[in-house]
Formats: C-alpha cells, structure tokens, sequence
C-alpha cells in the first residue's frame, strides 16, 4: 500500500465515523486492532451516521452477522467498527 492509499483510507474513516483523524495519527497507522482501539476512544459516546448505518447492514447480511445491524440508534460498539475497519482495508 502507498502513501495515497493511505490517504484515501484515512479519508474513508473520517467520512464514515465521522470524525477528523489527526495527521499524525494518520501517517503512523498501525494494526487493524490498533486502529480500531484508537477509533473506540474516539467515538464514545457517539452514534453512527447513516452511512455507517447503511454500511452495517450491509455487512450484516453480507457475512451473517446480524448483531452488527442491532442497536444502531445507540452508540459504537467496538465490532461495529471493527467490522467496517477489515471492510475498508480488504478495499
């Protein structure tokens, strides 16, 4: 992966949490584990958009998961965003 994939991924988190994600932050990475450690801290507290949503459906169904679709109204849970961060990075 490259620099501008990078970006792009970076991108797609921010969009789909979202949240900003600091540069440097962003140009460490790290793990899937670890990114979604760092997405869990900062998204206590807050409920998923409709484009979360729509994406956890999805993948609800998509790999027989339906506990990633329940409860959308409430806030993240952390296989809720891990299940969207290995979507994102099979990408």
């Amino acid at each position: 992966m490259d620099s501008l994939d990078s970006v792009e991924i970076v991108m797609v988190f921010e969009e789909v949490f979202d949240t900003e994600i600091p540069d440097d932050e962003a140009e460490r990475g790290g793990s899937p584990s670890e990114i979604v450690d760092s997405l869990e801290r900062r998204l206590s507290n807050r409920r998923p958009n409709k484009q979360a949503v729509a994406m956890l459906q999805k993948l609800a169904k998509q790999e027989h998961q339906p506990e990633l679709a329940e409860g959308l109204n409430g806030t993240w849970r952390r296989e809720q965003i891990a299940a969207i961060v290995h979507e994102v990075l099979r990408l």
